[in-house]
């Protein structure tokens, strides 16, 4: 008969105080980027300064306040180490200057380049120093959630009312923002008001309805999954379900792709022999199959989820001639300057995240970045037998964010606050995966040390 188990040493079990100490350590860990949030969830985008020819956004202000805060935590924590994600954004930074002190010069590159790092590489350092394990992502949810409460609000009682409200108030306080066309400004921002199925496509806090819905919509499966419970896990569903009133298609799209991955959550247990791996496989295969069928690629069948047909063609044609200035300047892409397209598409703007950067800083910087969210979303869906199932459920639902933003930015070009919330959701990823191969090793040497206990008090041990 097998021996019991040796129980735990009472030293290494934690401590009443010991472990109200540490959440308090991880509530002020997460004050960092809770301010970065709230600056631009209760603060809209006319709340801002230029400083030496740098716009600075109220979230910009707030990006530099909490850096100092931020690296004293990186420099302090020396044992929280370096992921393959991390060296992947350090190199896409670097190139990101590197390509508009090309095309620019030195003096005027550093200038235009700053404000791109700010909002790319600065928040995904504070991010990473802030958030370090799931239990911190959870505190900082529920942190965000009063904030998320007003963005989302504010998002139904515009759509609702049929009027502006929060944006027009503050322009009327601080004046209107400047729109910014190659990287200068052109005058002030006229806000579009849009109806769309009966009901007024509503900005909130946000630079753009589209960018409203992405951003609401991307909090839906961190919160579904996040193993919160009681009222504040159903406040936090509705909050998030508030980006449909964008009436976006990027926000339908999102929640199609959450609502798929849900019912397969819910459904696989009943299909124990049928693996994530064979999932994904077939996924894959359905993906590529509609590529080589359809006539513009896997690019058009995506856009054909707009709420508009004319939309569709117009996005279409945009990866077409994208594309094709990509290859025509792979290395450092042509900045701001104007891309060629047919004379009738008059709007410079690129509705697609990856290849705008592709466009703007050569191939280098996108292919780099999604290297290395893929790699790091791969690395945790290996991890995850290894833990528990509530921590298990967040890694899937972090796992299901950050697909449904890589599927999205193919038709959404994500800028202001936007790239800010997908910028911390990837180094939320590169944390998760951090902490989750310690959890591994340690789970291994946990039952290492039980057989080699169940070992040595075994009686046959000593025959």
């Amino acid at each position: 008969m097998p021996q019991p188990v040796p129980p735990m040493p009472a030293a290494l079990i934690p401590h009443p105080r010991k472990a109200a100490a540490n959440q308090s350590r991880s509530l002020r860990a997460i004050l960092p980027l809770a301010v970065v949030f709230y600056s631009f969830l209760l603060l809209p985008q006319e709340v801002s300064a230029t400083i030496f020819s740098v716009n600075l956004p109220s979230y910009r202000v707030a990006l530099l306040a909490m850096t100092v805060p931020s690296l004293w935590m990186i420099l302090k924590n020396r044992d929280a180490g370096v992921v393959p994600l991390d060296y992947a954004l350090m190199f896409m930074g670097f190139w990101i200057l590197l390509s508009f002190m090309t095309i620019y010069g030195v003096e005027t590159g550093l200038v235009r380049g700053s404000g791109i790092i700010i909002d790319n590489v600065l928040i995904y350092m504070v991010a990473r120093a802030s958030i370090t394990k799931p239990d911190d992502l959870r505190y900082f949810l529920l942190l965000c959630l009063p904030g998320l409460l007003f963005a989302g609000g504010s998002l139904v009682v515009e759509s609702l009312y049929g009027r502006l409200l929060v944006r027009p108030f503050f322009t009327s306080i601080f004046g209107s923002t400047d729109a910014f066309k190659g990287g200068e400004s052109t005058g002030a921002v006229v806000l579009s008001q849009e109806v769309r199925l009966g009901l007024l496509r509503a900005f909130g806090p946000f630079p753009h309805p589209i960018l409203a819905g992405t951003v609401m919509m991307g909090f839906l499966p961190l919160f579904y999954f996040s193993g919160l419970r009681s009222w504040p896990y159903f406040l936090a569903i509705g909050v998030a379900l508030t980006g449909l009133f964008s009436l976006s298609s990027a926000a339908f799209l999102f929640l199609m792709i959450v609502g798929g991955a849900i019912i397969l959550f819910h459904v696989k247990p009943y299909f124990p022999k049928i693996s994530w791996w064979t999932i994904v496989s077939i996924s894959g295969l359905i993906v590529w199959a509609a590529h080589v069928s359809s006539k513009s690629g896997i690019i058009a069948v995506i856009a054909r989820f707009t709420l508009t047909p004319s939309t569709a063609e117009y996005r279409t044609l945009i990866w077409r001639y994208g594309t094709a200035n990509v290859a025509k300047n792979p290395w450092f892409g042509i900045g701001y300057s104007e891309w060629e397209r047919l004379r009738w598409m008059v709007t410079d703007s690129v509705d697609a995240h990856f290849l705008l950067l592709a466009m703007r800083h050569g191939l280098i910087v996108p292919v780099i970045l999604l290297a290395g969210v893929v790699h790091a979303m791969i690395r945790l869906g290996r991890l995850m037998p290894s833990l528990d199932e509530r921590d298990r459920n967040l890694m899937i639902g972090l796992n299901i964010t950050l697909l449904g933003y890589l599927v999205v930015g193919q038709t959404v070009t994500f800028f202001g606050s936007a790239t800010l919330v997908f910028m911390s959701t990837v180094a939320f990823l590169a944390s998760m995966s951090q902490w989750a191969n310690r959890e591994a090793k340690a789970v291994a040497q946990q039952r290492l040390m039980q057989v080699r206990s169940r070992l040595y008090t075994s009686p046959a041990y000593f025959r």
